[in-house]
């Protein structure tokens, strides 16, 4: 068991650790949001035809050649083709055809003048300019060629992808499914949300929390409610919950007092101690192991260090076993906005409002940085990363921070 690591360590140990992911298939609506798990390949052309993307008049391009706008091309309207017919009429010399936007080319023409660009009546049309061959004509396979992938495997489904996938045909889709994710709180000062606030005690909260950040990254919460610190009580829960989850997260005892007791228990439900505490604040006292392929996270009991650790470690998990290949936060270049007088003595995370003016990031730190207030977390939408031994920082310094919200360019 490594104890007291870095954050580059924890991060390569959790990456090196192999992973299965389940693939599902689901229907196509209920498909988006998810990490599609083939490689779409079209069986059709789109378009499955040449076909006009105007309203105007199909043609003989060669009958134009000598249009002008003083001496225009008087040619013979044959048939008029609305969006989804086709006409069994072949346009020959000084003859043409009316045609609607979507519509199939006929038999003859190679070029389509929009209807502004004209005169007509209902038996002919003037033309006073040449087009080149093949002008306003939509060749058939332009989109899409029947056999290429038009959709890798790997991509997140959007409302573009299902549209797509409409195009072909695809009413279920192979997809990696969504992590299962058993959320337990552990403490005996702990009570939920609807019940009475006694004396000595405080509301769970960071199971919420938590659920959120899950539901956020694409996992699916599932909160299991309080457990007292009681070693067999905790590990029954979690044994229970092994049956099920692919990744189990607990808040509180994960620190060296006398009731921090999730490192035993994950212990005792067979899980192999991955690290215990690494070197950041917040967020020090977590312990991390795996059972099969299922991953048990231990988080700190205090709010901020929770949701910070959470975002540095557990997110990448969900990320991975959600079937994605980029899953680190995006991270930008920003203008401090105000003062941080302290000279680090660890590697910290600092909670911090980011925002965009005229191209440039700027970065504003709150007064509060305690690991126990919740409050600090709110509004705050990035990270300023202090590494050990630096500081103080002034108003106008360029940082680095992580977008809370925002994958790396290219998820």
């Amino acid at each position: 068991m490594l104890i007291n690591i870095s954050i580059e360590d924890a991060n390569r140990i959790l990456a090196d650790e192999h992973i299965d992911i389940n693939i599902i298939e689901i229907s196509l609506l209920d498909s988006l949001d998810y990490v599609l798990a083939e490689d779409i390949k079209s069986n059709i052309n789109i378009p499955p035809f040449n076909r006009s993307p105007l309203d105007g008049y199909a043609y003989r391009s060669e009958d134009t050649i000598y249009a002008t706008e003083d001496s225009p091309i008087t040619l013979e309207v044959i048939d008029v083709i609305q969006a989804g017919y086709v006409s069994n009429k072949k346009i020959n010399n000084g003859q043409a055809i009316r045609i609607m936007t979507g519509a199939k080319i006929p038999e003859g023409a190679d070029v389509v003048m929009k209807y502004e660009d004209t005169k007509f009546t209902d038996k002919e049309v003037k033309i006073f300019n040449y087009l080149k061959p093949q002008s306003n004509i939509v060749k058939m396979g332009e989109d899409i060629k029947s056999g290429d992938i038009v959709l890798p495997k790997g991509i997140v489904i959007g409302p573009a992808e299902i549209g797509i996938l409409a195009s072909l045909g695809r009413s279920h889709i192979k997809v990696y499914d969504r992590p299962k994710v058993a959320i337990l709180a552990t403490g005996d000062e702990l009570v939920d949300i609807d019940e009475e606030l006694k004396e000595g005690k405080i509301r769970n909260s960071n199971s919420y929390t938590i659920a959120a950040q899950v539901k956020r990254w694409g996992g699916e919460p599932v909160l299991l409610g309080i457990c007292k610190d009681n070693i067999e009580e905790t590990t029954r829960v979690l044994k229970s919950s092994l049956k099920w989850a692919d990744v189990i997260i607990t808040t509180g005892g994960a620190s060296v007092g006398d009731a921090d007791i999730i490192k035993e228990a994950f212990q005792e439900t067979g899980g192999k101690i991955l690290f215990w505490k690494v070197k950041m604040k917040p967020g020090t006292p977590i312990v991390v192991a795996k059972y099969e392929n299922k991953f048990l996270f231990g988080l700190s009991g205090n709010p901020a260090a929770a949701y910070i650790t959470f975002e540095q470690f557990v997110r990448p998990t969900i990320l991975r076993l959600r079937g994605k290949t980029k899953y680190n936060l995006m991270e930008v270049d920003s203008l401090l906005e105000n003062n941080s007088n302290k000279i680090s003595s660890q590697n910290r995370y600092i909670r911090a409002f980011t925002y965009k003016k005229d191209g440039k990031y700027y970065t504003k730190l709150p007064n509060k940085h305690s690991s126990g207030v919740l409050s600090s977390l709110s509004e705050k939408n990035s990270l300023f990363f202090v590494a050990s031994g630096m500081g103080p920082y002034k108003k106008g310094d360029k940082i680095k921070v992580q977008l809370i919200n925002y994958l790396e360019v290219g998820e």
